[in-house]
């Protein structure tokens, strides 16, 4: 049976764009030998989209972004796999920001909570869903008033 191990998702920092994030999720595909998947068109598909931990007095905004990939099983074994897609940082803002108003009129950040962020990874063949994994949640502040 075909299993996804390690799974993993980060966010990094795209080099010259500083209003980019770059979405990563990596995981290793395990295939068995003599496994129905072997010589099988594979569809990948990452679900990343924000978590409740319940530490914020609202709750997060149902922000979801799709990574996909195709790629063919030509052999059993380990399959090390990656799917990326890049996103403007104010997407990542996945909880809503504190604002106050200065003497002007004008809005003020105060503060932004912390985001979660977590992935769900599943595998398909033929429309079919072999395995599915979620990957850790992962903790950070990568919106418009983050410092990553």
């Amino acid at each position: 049976m075909t299993t996804i191990l390690d799974p993993e998702l980060t966010v990094e920092m795209v080099d010259g764009h500083p209003g980019r994030r770059r979405l990563v999720v990596v995981y290793r595909l395990e295939v068995p030998v003599g496994d129905a998947v072997l010589g099988c068109d594979v569809h990948e598909e990452a679900i990343v989209k924000a978590h409740d931990e319940h530490d914020a007095p609202i709750r997060p905004l149902a922000v979801q972004f799709r990574l996909e990939g195709d790629t063919m099983i030509e052999h059993a074994g380990i399959h090390h796999r990656r799917l990326v897609s890049e996103v403007h940082r104010f997407l990542l803002d996945v909880e809503q920001d504190w604002w106050d108003t200065d003497q002007a009129g004008g809005t003020e950040p105060i503060a932004e909570f912390a985001d979660h962020l977590a992935a769900t990874i599943s595998i398909q063949v033929d429309d079919r869903t072999i395995a599915t994994a979620d990957t850790p949640i992962l903790t950070g502040s990568w919106g418009a008033l983050g410092s990553d």
